[in-house]
């Protein structure tokens, strides 16, 4: 309790946080902004208010997504402390199916091979039209999963550079992506192979412990960390490379400090240490940047990716608004609150869709999936994908 209020006094109330919050935007409902979210844990912390489910709600209501803590004048810690009031009020969250499925497939080697196995199965047209995953109350997972999810090899533990080796990284894969998006991986390791560095994957790695640390499962996200912390703990690393901005960010506040501080989002990592512009394919076409909240709020690493996209000739790269909110997606919250996330992500798109982009790129596999199920429900084609995914194909 005294770490929450240590915490939560560093809020001067000033309002400057107001307009960055995606949720106070839509509600206009002082309860649903960082500022009275910071009042009603200085309440509970305080013994002034009990944990009702009201006062849980307007918590769980948060996207975390950190836009205000960005805007924060006096540097309140607001996603620490979120993390931990919902960490002292674990046992009153009310229950997700979801999420504690997501959360088990995270951490299970076993039942996440018995999963991409069951995906195959489930993605045929016959048998999604079933509707299984609805019929179990996963209705918001079911959404999200992807048209065609092809099989891939499973990832070597190392790949040599291509030329000279100018250092060594370790990639980060990430529990989604090894499930839903290996192309992305292997995306990024093609690139980073041409770039000249060695790239180990080590397959002693496990989830970041983001989805357990936000749930307020502070134990397991600790076991996770220190898991990961030993996989990446090489010496000749130059850095652990990331392809999810909401991984880089939580492998960015581990308490290892030598880890947390060799994390690097792979786009930046690429533009500042690469120069691919004599080599790429040129391609003539107009694609659309969305900068995930976790690469520019937390990470605060959101040019690397506009950086490396401009590298390729003929490109025309749309940046979204500045004051384009949170998608939707925040990790567990798409499937929490899926009516919040739905009026976000339409947002998102509308901005997206009116720039005539013939791609969508974003930087995190969570904005990824929720903003192609957006797009499909709309009957949109616009391509989603990851910027190394974009400079894979245009080099030869």
């Amino acid at each position: 309790m005294h770490e929450l209020l240590k915490d939560a006094d560093l809020c001067v109330k000033c309002g400057l946080c107001l307009p960055h919050c995606p949720t106070y935007g839509q509600t206009g409902n002082e309860n649903e902004s960082p500022r009275g979210r910071i009042a009603l844990i200085q309440g509970y912390a305080g013994g002034h208010l009990d944990a009702t489910p009201a006062l849980l709600a307007h918590i769980d209501h948060c996207l975390l997504c950190r836009a205000c803590e960005k805007a924060c004048p006096a540097e309140v810690p607001y996603g620490r402390l979120v993390d931990r009031f919902r960490a002292q009020t674990q046992v009153m969250q009310p229950f997700s199916p979801a999420v504690a499925l997501l959360k088990r497939l995270a951490v299970n080697p076993t039942l996440k091979r018995w999963a991409q196995a069951g995906l195959r199965f489930y993605q045929s047209p016959s048998i999604k039209r079933l509707g299984l995953l609805r019929l179990l109350n996963l209705g918001t997972l079911n959404r999200l999963l992807p048209a065609g999810n092809a099989p891939a090899e499973a990832l070597k533990s190392h790949y040599a550079a291509s030329g000279n080796a100018k250092g060594e990284v370790g990639l980060f894969t990430g529990c989604i992506a090894t499930l839903l998006d290996s192309a992305t991986l292997r995306a990024a390791i093609k690139c980073l192979t041409a770039a000249g560095f060695d790239v180990h994957v080590p397959a002693e790695q496990t989830c970041c412990g983001a989805l357990a640390q936000h749930d307020g499962d502070v134990d397991a996200a600790a076991q996770l960390a220190a898991k990961n912390c030993r996989a990446f703990a090489m010496p000749n690393l130059t850095a652990i490379v990331t392809v999810a901005s909401g991984c880089g960010a939580q492998l960015k506040d581990y308490q290892n400090a030598e880890a947390a501080g060799k994390v690097v989002d792979a786009s930046r990592f690429l533009a500042e240490n690469a120069d691919f512009s004599d080599r790429l394919i040129p391609l003539a076409a107009t694609v659309c940047l969305h900068t995930p909240c976790s690469l520019k709020n937390a990470m605060r690493e959101e040019q690397g990716a506009l950086t490396l996209l401009r590298q390729i000739p003929d490109l025309k790269v749309i940046e979204l608004p500045q004051t384009t909110h949170c998608c939707g997606a925040a990790g567990s919250y798409v499937l929490k609150h899926p009516k919040m996330a739905k009026t976000l992500v339409d947002q998102l798109l509308d901005a997206a869709i009116a720039t005539q982009a013939g791609t969508l790129i974003t930087s995190n596999i969570g904005c990824a999936l929720h903003l192609a199920a957006g797009l499909r429900e709309r009957g949109k084609t616009l391509e989603v994908l990851h910027p190394l995914a974009l400079l894979a194909r245009q080099l030869p």
